[in-house]
């Protein structure tokens, strides 16, 4: 039966040492950031697909003729 104890032993959680205070703080900073990045990425596309969604609609004949100084 040693063997169904490290088969099992493979996929059960493992208990880890007390963390340091350094690495409370950085695993704190480092979910913080995620949060910000995931939120930051998500209003990028938001932002984007409206842009998109609204240039959608013009055409480049659409769009006021660009002006030239040297034909006036």
């Amino acid at each position: 039966m040693p063997h169904k104890d490290k088969a099992a032993s493979l996929f059960r959680q493992t208990t880890s040492k007390p963390a340091t205070p350094h690495d409370r703080t950085a695993a704190a900073a480092r979910e913080i950031i995620e949060t910000e990045a995931a939120r930051r990425a998500d209003l990028t596309a938001s932002l984007k697909a409206a842009r998109l969604a609204r240039d959608a609609g013009k055409d480049a004949t659409d769009a006021p003729p660009a002006f030239d100084k040297k034909s006036t």
